[in-house]
This record gives structure tokens, sequence and C-alpha cells, in this order.
């Protein structure tokens, strides 16, 4: 990694002045990068948690049987457990009881 790459990573997705960052030592550095790399992946999995319970929210009006968000998608960060498979899940809903 160079240092223009660094600087850049630095000023742009720290948002450290410049003395900050030059007063960062490199784990420092390394630390703050992944920190917000965390902050990240979690937002993210918010964002698709909220998706999948939207969807979930949207469908069970028109289904007989109450549909969960996990029953429409596990994610690889949940703990792994009895996944449902979405088309599955379509075939219950337009196969009439």
């Amino acid at each position: 990694m160079s240092w223009d790459e660094i600087e850049e990573m630095g000023l742009g997705q720290l948002r450290l002045s410049p003395v900050l960052l030059y007063d960062l030592t490199f784990a420092e550095f390394g630390n703050a990068m992944r920190g917000l790399y965390k902050e990240i992946e979690a937002r993210e999995r918010s964002e698709w948690e909220r998706t999948r319970w939207l969807a979930s929210i949207t469908i069970n009006p028109h289904v007989k049987k109450r549909i969960t968000p996990k029953d429409l998608a596990t994610f690889p960060w949940e703990e792994k457990e009895k996944a449902a498979d979405g088309l599955s899940i379509l075939r219950q809903i337009a196969t009439p009881e």
C-alpha cells in the first residue's frame, strides 16, 4: 500500500485532518480502518434486514399462512437455523389448501 492510498483512506474515508492522520501509528490506522469497515458492514446488514422485513409485511396480507422475515431469506451472518427456501415458500403461497 502506498502512502497516497493511506492518505486517501485517512483523509477521505476516515475524515481525519492531516495532523491527526500523521500522528497515527500504522497499527492505529489499521484499527481505525477495520472499525470503519465493521460500521459499514453493520449498516448494510441492517438495511438488508429492513428490506426483508418490508417484504414479509407486504406479502402477509395476501397469504393464508403468516410468513416471517426469516421464512423469506436467511442471511449468511445469521445463525444456521432451519432455513426456508424462498422458492418453496412461493409454491406454498400459490398452492391452494
